[in-house]
């Protein structure tokens, strides 16, 4: 059976799989989990651009359905809108992982 988590589209479009849990209780594990984290944070960077480009290909698509007057351009924005989500949680997960007095 294909697990989701091993496909290659899924780990193209979605970085969870490159960082560790770091809620845990022990310290040490929580240590080496935020250093594991603030090690990959320069990846953010290729997801931010995959996400941009997908936003704005998807509102573009949908700009183009709505001159033609068709109702299709509704599924493109909100695909556009959605990625604008994913967008700024990339972008938040960028600016904190880089601060430095994260412990």
């Amino acid at each position: 059976m294909l697990d989701l988590n091993d496909s290659v589209y899924f780990r193209y479009f979605f970085f969870q799989w490159l960082f560790k849990d770091a809620s845990v209780n022990e310290l040490y594990q929580r240590s080496a989990a935020i250093a594991h984290n603030k090690a990959n944070r320069h990846h953010l960077i290729a997801y931010l651009r995959r996400w941009a480009m997908l936003a704005l290909a998807m509102y573009l698509a949908g700009a183009g359905l709505e001159y033609l007057d068709s109702m299709a351009c509704v599924f493109f924005y909100t695909v556009a809108s959605l990625a604008g989500c994913t967008i700024a949680k990339i972008t938040a997960a960028y600016v904190l992982l880089g601060r430095s007095e994260l412990r």
